[in-house]
């Protein structure tokens, strides 16, 4: 089966899936992505993220992250972030918030397959956090299962899985949301590499669900 075929497929059951949701609404995402290697173990990381919403009219929040990322081994990493984040409100009004998060990550490979895996552990509760009544915080496991194909040095494709457990919400599901995302990308050397995702995310085991449908670009830049 050719990857093309296999692309399409994943696309249909990506937007199949998302048509049983009671609320919908199209957005983009864009996000920079700087690394600055300290050593071949330890490295700084920045990102800037901005999101739009409302069929991509109005902009939703801006986010600037702050990580320190430590290689523990071949396949497996650590990263320490600080986020912060401006969300809007009504009239046209943004409040902040801030968040620290650890990751494990894990990656293997083989051939021109690789497999990813990431867990993530926050204080944060997705969007019940932007409002003036949170009485937080949440806390969240967020499990992310990846897997890409490399056509060669320059261009890849990838699918990954991720889901949202909360940890101290009982009348929550195990397992309460999820996001899918399909990338392609393509890197220009090591340095720069340039990203293309289309991203559902969706509630699950609520009265009334919220689906999110997201197009975005990213651009990561290493030194």
């Amino acid at each position: 089966m050719s990857i093309q075929r296999i692309t399409g497929i994943i696309l249909t059951l990506l937007v199949s899936n998302g048509l049983f949701a009671q609320r919908k609404d199209f957005g983009s995402w864009t996000y920079i992505n700087a690394q600055f290697k300290y050593s071949e173990r330890i490295s700084f990381g920045f990102t800037e993220h901005a999101l739009r919403f409302e069929n991509a009219t109005e902009w939703w929040m801006f986010l600037h992250d702050f990580s320190i990322n430590q290689k523990i081994s071949k396949h497996i990493s650590q990263e320490f972030h600080f986020r912060l984040g401006n969300y809007s409100q009504l009239n046209d009004h943004f409040t902040k918030r801030s968040i620290f998060y650890y990751t494990l990550n894990g990656s293997w490979s083989k051939k021109q397959f690789s497999f990813s895996m990431r867990s993530r552990w926050q204080a944060q509760a997705y969007e019940d956090h932007w409002n003036d009544s949170f009485k937080g915080p949440y806390y969240y496991h967020r499990l992310k299962l990846g897997l890409a194909y490399h056509f060669n040095y320059h261009y890849k494709i990838s699918f990954s899985e991720e889901l949202f457990q909360p940890l101290n919400r009982p009348n929550r599901n195990f397992i309460d949301q999820h996001r899918s995302s399909l990338m392609i990308s393509f890197r220009k050397n090591k340095y720069y590499s340039v990203d293309c995702f289309y991203q559902i995310q969706e509630q699950i085991g609520r009265a009334n669900p919220h689906l999110y449908f997201m197009l975005g670009t990213g651009l990561n830049i290493t030194l």
